[in-house]
């Protein structure tokens, strides 16, 4: 069975002098397999318009023509390259090669540095929600309908998720496995004194606030907790008076286990 295909940490193009670029060669290239320029950008994703446009500043930029006209062509065009055009190609050709050959060595090296690995896995991740946790399953408790996920992060605290048991096994969630928490920010309360009562919320984070960014209506209160990790919450801009909130404060976020999505790497 053939080896699964390396994640490319590092990526990246030739770019010479003046914005020369990967896109002009493959015109470049394009010219001279079917000697037709209208032929050619539509192979490379261009107009005609836009392709005669990238091969005139080229030309301009040229001690000589890298694009000339010509009578005829492969495919009844009218267009071939230079010999300079050609050499400049054959040039790019072999760059191509050996900065392939560095990237792939490169990404060797940063594939071996699991904390690197680790980092830039989770960094290439997308999501809308505001709060995103990475640690570890320490506890997985499958119910009839619902599981409950345990996910400890890297300062000790934990975050409760609960999710279909279906969403158990299509994710393959097990103990011992890595796995991030997601959580909109709407989603997570604020409170400073409790009042004698207890929530029923399984999550209750208590930290220290260190940001707080009002705006028109709404602000964003950002909590650090004691491990280092940091949690948002969206809330009125009252309750900020209200709550006596301040950057120094001690405040604690709360929010339902229900709230919390998870996600785990594809492997």
């Amino acid at each position: 069975m053939a080896d699964a295909p390396q994640l490319a940490l590092l990526d990246g193009e030739i770019r010479l002098l003046g914005g020369l670029g990967q896109r002009l060669f493959r015109l470049l290239a394009a010219i001279d397999s079917t000697g037709s320029i209208n032929q050619a950008a539509r192979e490379v994703g261009l107009t005609y318009k836009g392709a005669w446009e990238m091969i005139e500043r080229a030309n301009n930029l040229a001690p000589q023509l890298l694009v000339k006209t010509a009578v005829g062509g492969k495919q009844g065009g009218g267009t071939c390259l230079s010999p300079l055009g050609k050499a400049l190609l054959q040039l790019f050709v072999e760059l191509e090669q050996e900065h392939q050959q560095f990237l792939q060595d490169i990404n060797n090296r940063l594939s071996t540095n699991q904390s690197i690995l680790i980092l830039l896995k989770r960094l290439t991740m997308k999501s809308s929600a505001r709060n995103q946790f990475f640690g570890t399953v320490t506890e997985v408790s499958v119910g009839a309908v619902n599981a409950t996920v345990v996910l400890t992060l890297k300062g000790g605290e934990s975050l409760v998720a609960s999710v279909t048991k279906e969403s158990v096994a299509a994710l393959d969630i097990k103990e011992g496995i890595d796995a991030v928490a997601l959580i909109k920010a709407p989603q997570v309360i604020l409170v400073t004194d409790f009042g004698g009562y207890r929530v029923s919320a399984r999550n209750q984070l208590q930290g220290v606030v260190t940001r707080i960014h009002q705006g028109d209506v709404n602000a964003e209160v950002v909590l650090e907790l004691p491990g280092g990790d940091s949690v948002a919450s969206t809330l009125t801009n009252d309750s900020v008076v209200n709550l006596g909130l301040a950057v120094g404060s001690s405040a604690t976020a709360i929010f339902k286990a229900g709230a919390v999505v998870l996600a785990v790497a594809i492997t």
